[in-house]
């Protein structure tokens, strides 16, 4: 049976790489193909599963099988083709992972935050204090109105400097940006429905869907550009019904990827036409470094189909739990649902945030943290291409916390992490960034760490046990 199916398959793929097949072109059904070499079905539907694999078949539900491109392919369909929307279940191979924060690993590169002491702790320590002191009553009652119109005017003057023109009715502020993007899927889709996200994806994002009951249509995301626009036509032209988008244009997680400001118009338009909702997560796009801020997808909505979502835990401290949304013509239908799953941000915060963003200490303290984000990026992604093996590959991303290695291809991750957790060292391996069993030559490291001997010594160490497992599987 193996050899039979291969065979085929081989087969096949010799006349999708002749030209024969051109990528996005339709394939023999499986009825067909196994009339054609005199199998069973199971058999050709095998040959077509064993191509799917190795990512030169693709599958749409409902309509069969479709030729990808050749690996190594510069043209823009050349980016792996949108795999069928399937059901998340992510959590086993998240559990792991979720616990080790709580470990005593000693070099913990897993998570997707600075490390504390790069954030500004003892001053908003002292502002927090000070405002207990000052305005006791933020305990125990809402933001008073005076008070939160000027934070309202703060926030939009705030956006305003990202070239993003929002009411200020039309900012909503929530508990992380996990709560804002878990109320635009509540609004936009029902259990069953189809929400095409980038490939590889954040695994928290994995969890909200699988939570909702929602499947994920998992579209390429390059280190270069970000999402491929067409490998996204292509899939809304063929394939289920798409309620909603969700990209990450700004140093996505977690290939770093920066969505240039052309694709992010281009991607409107797109959206436009096939009616096509986005919810826009821009966690990450304080972080930048360069001497402007990418401009958010949000500044180009003239429509108000784009549900803008931010926060505060990467800029000020992961447990500044301050995210915030702008719905456009949603918003009010997620004020309702906000209304109705949490009610109010803790007010303590909103208060201190409004004190930051008057002062600019704000301002100021991104200033700083970006500085560091910079120069322990290069120094990781150095110490990473000297330390690992021959074929190792990766992109220095332009702001974010996040380093995207891709190995060998021989190379397990998932093996890989068993080994370094055995020397106390964490990362987060390339299959958790998929629905399907995927990117398990590559991982995600996190940069936001003070660059030190213990951290070097890590970089080193799993390098040489990259190169020592690829040593045995010759």
């Amino acid at each position: 049976m193996e050899a039979i199916y291969q065979d085929i398959a081989c087969r096949l793929q010799a006349r999708i790489d002749a030209g024969e097949f051109p990528p996005g072109s339709r394939l023999p059904s499986v009825r067909q193909l196994a009339a054609q070499h005199q199998v069973n079905n199971l058999t050709a539907l095998a040959a077509y599963r064993w191509l799917e694999a190795r990512q030169r078949v693709v599958a749409r539900p409902r309509a069969g099988f479709f030729a990808a491109p050749p690996a190594g392919t510069d043209s823009p369909v050349a980016r792996v083709l949108p795999s069928p929307a399937a059901l998340v279940d992510v959590d086993n191979r998240m559990s792991r992972l979720v616990e080790l924060s709580a470990s005593d690993v000693a070099v913990q590169l897993h998570m997707a935050e600075a490390h504390h002491s790069l954030y500004p702790s003892a001053e908003l320590a002292r502002r927090l204090q000070q405002a207990l002191l000052q305005r006791p009553e933020l305990i125990g009652a809402h933001l008073p109105a005076a008070q939160s119109d000027r934070l309202y005017g703060l926030m939009r003057r705030l956006a305003a400097g990202w070239q993003l023109e929002l009411p200020t009715d039309r900012i909503l502020f929530c508990n992380g940006i996990t709560e804002g993007i878990g109320l635009a899927l509540r609004h936009l889709t029902r259990p069953g429905d189809t929400v095409a996200v980038e490939t590889p994806v954040y695994f928290g994002l994995l969890q909200t869907l699988a939570a909702l009951g929602l499947k994920a249509l998992e579209i390429p995301c390059t280190p270069d550009a970000g999402l491929s626009l067409e490998a996204l036509e292509f899939a809304l032209r063929h394939g289920p019904p798409v309620r909603c988008l969700v990209t990450v244009p700004h140093f996505q997680n977690p290939t770093g990827a920066l969505m240039p400001d052309d694709n992010k118009k281009r991607l409107l338009a797109l959206s436009r036409r096939h009616g096509l909702t986005i919810i826009e997560d821009d966690v990450f796009g304080e972080l930048y470094f360069g001497t402007r801020r990418p401009t958010p997808l949000k500044a180009w909505d003239r429509d108000g189909d784009v549900i803008y979502c931010a926060s505060f835990t990467k800029s000020l401290a992961p447990s500044f739990r301050l995210g915030w949304l702008s719905g456009g013509r949603h918003h009010a239908a997620l004020e309702r649902l906000r209304a109705s799953n949490s009610l109010v941000s803790p007010t303590l915060l909103l208060g201190v945030l409004s004190d930051l963003l008057a002062s600019g200490d704000y301002v100021r303290f991104g200033n700083q943290l970006r500085a560091r984000l910079a120069g322990q990026m290069e120094t990781v992604a150095d110490a990473v291409l000297a330390a690992f093996p021959a074929g190792t590959r990766l992109r220095r991303p332009r702001g974010g916390l996040l380093l995207w290695v891709e190995g060998p291809e021989a190379l397990d991750s998932a093996r890989l992490l068993q080994a370094a957790l055995a020397e106390s060292i964490s990362f987060a391996p390339g299959m958790l960034f998929s629905a399907e069993p995927r990117f398990g030559h590559c991982l995600r490291l996190n940069f936001g760490q003070p660059w030190d001997a213990a951290q070097q010594a890590a970089i080193v160490r799993l390098g040489q046990l990259a190169a020592e497992q690829l040593e045995t599987r010759r």
